[in-house]
């Protein structure tokens, strides 16, 4: 008799206050695969794909509180808040570029200049328009 088929996750089911914010953020800077967006007065979603798993952003119906915290991840010291968190992986050749139009946007950012972390990658820790705390990150080519 074989092993049963291990299960996945598939789908990641987040809430967010503004998702045209949410939009420009994950679609226009990070060049995230976005599938879908939707929004009208009653109901609005914003999907990305995410190797293998769909990022699904619902916008609420009553307003949540922004995270002002950095959220604890093992990447880089200076997170407090116990809360989920991502590292998204950004190709190298567009990493500094990205970072300039970060900062030109002042999107929040935990350090003035991408770090290398954990001796293995460079790092540089944003937060969402929901205050997430999302890595941004690369590892170097040997």
């Amino acid at each position: 008799m074989s092993e049963p088929k291990k299960a996945n996750l598939k789908f990641l089911y987040l809430l967010a206050n503004d998702l045209k914010a949410l939009r420009h953020f994950y679609s226009d800077l990070l060049n995230m695969q976005e599938n879908s967006y939707y929004e009208d007065e009653q109901f609005g979603w914003l999907s990305y794909h995410a190797d293998g798993i769909e990022m699904d952003w619902f916008r609420t119906e009553k307003p949540l509180p922004v995270i002002e915290e950095w959220a604890m991840q093992p990447g880089y010291p200076g997170g407090t808040k116990e809360v989920i968190s991502w590292s998204i992986e950004i190709d190298e050749g567009v990493f500094p570029d990205l970072i300039e139009k970060i900062k030109l946007e002042k999107i929040p950012v935990f350090q003035e200049k991408p770090e290398f972390r954990q001796d293995s990658y460079w790092g540089f820790s944003v937060k969402d328009p929901m205050g997430n705390t999302v890595e941004l990150y690369y590892v170097p080519k040997k």
